[in-house]
């Protein structure tokens, strides 16, 4: 069960202090269900709102949007990896000094294409989205964010900078997340950068396991056609070299990782996977289905259900985002109690 043959962990010491910045629609989910259940496992604090799963946004994050109670006395926590609008002064004055950061990406036009779907964005826009190709470009820019906060150019925007940059103020916003983030994951390659985000933590091939998180189902995925793409990548054209940067630096750390290397823990890691789903007896399910104990935002995403509900590492890898941080938030408020 669950481990012969794997990558042996490195001889490092494990990572604990870490900032992960949660980008909307870019698989991030998926990598928070990681982070979540190992802080959950070794007791460390999060940033936490007092109910939700926001930290800023629209509004750029402040210490003051945590709520006392769930700080420790010290005023650092060990993990923040939620939603935020980053901040980067506000967010290291709760951070270690030795907090490791990171996020990740996702190739622009398919990160619009799933944000208006699963937000239903045509009933604020008025028009679905194969009609953007007849739109002037002028009129898709001036479109206020849905909600305040989501629409052109989003990874940008949750990184902290305006939708509308200069091409001096982009290559100057990416040369400062360079320098911030220790690795920018990319989601069309997310084994790789699983792999990747294990090494520079110095975590175990099981630390890293995780089912897919609040994903669209393949039947109800829509592929826009070549224009509306076309227009996508020209709507989110600064998201679109921020991508390129960090994909090319992704491609660059498999290389020096070496690609044979690589290629031989992505299949153990997906081996790994496999033996986790069998033994969890995971079950795919909608999203919204009857049988789930605790539902997915929408009924157009997978979620899981598990025969092994003894095993809390089987149960958290199926819970939902919204669940899983208030199991986690509530363990937090137990284990500040018993340390004051």
């Amino acid at each position: 069960m669950w481990g012969s043959g794997v990558v042996q962990a490195p001889r490092c010491s494990p990572a604990n202090h870490i900032f992960f910045l949660k980008t909307h629609k870019c698989a991030s989910s998926t990598v928070q269900n990681i982070f979540l259940r190992y802080g959950y496992r070794n007791n460390l604090t999060f940033a936490f709102p007092a109910s939700g799963n926001y930290l800023g946004s629209p509004h750029h994050f402040h210490t003051n949007m945590l709520p006392k109670n769930l700080v420790p006395a010290e005023g650092k926590v060990d993990m923040f990896v939620l939603h935020t609008r980053l901040n980067p002064k506000q967010h290291t004055a709760i951070l270690h000094n030795d907090t490791i950061w990171v996020t990740i990406v996702r190739d622009p036009p398919a990160l619009y294409e799933s944000l208006f779907n699963y937000f239903h964005m045509n009933n604020a826009y008025g028009m679905q989205l194969s009609e953007y190709s007849a739109q002037p470009l002028e009129k898709l820019t001036a479109l206020p964010r849905y909600v305040g906060k989501l629409g052109r150019n989003q990874m940008l925007f949750d990184l902290g900078y305006s939708d509308n940059l200069s091409v001096s103020e982009l290559r100057h916003a990416i040369d400062n997340l360079d320098h911030h983030f220790h690795l920018v994951m990319i989601s069309e390659h997310m084994d790789e950068s699983l792999i990747l985000l294990r090494h520079l933590l110095c975590w175990t091939l099981h630390d890293v396991v995780v089912f897919t998180k609040n994903a669209r189902r393949q039947e109800v995925k829509r592929t826009p056609d070549p224009l509306t793409l076309k227009i996508l990548r020209e709507l989110n054209s600064a998201d679109v070299i921020l991508y390129d940067h960090f994909l090319a630096r992704h491609r660059e750390a498999v290389y020096k990782f070496g690609e044979q290397r690589m290629a031989d823990e992505v299949s153990a890691l997906r081996s790994l996977r496999d033996e986790y789903y069998d033994d969890c007896g995971a079950k795919e399910v909608k999203g919204r289905d009857s049988s789930l104990k605790f539902k997915e935002y929408s009924g157009l995403v997978s979620a899981y259900v598990t025969d092994n509900n003894t095993n809390i590492n089987c149960v958290m890898m199926s819970m939902p985002e919204l669940a899983l941080i208030d199991t986690v938030r509530r363990h937090q408020k137990t284990l500040l109690r018993v340390l004051s």
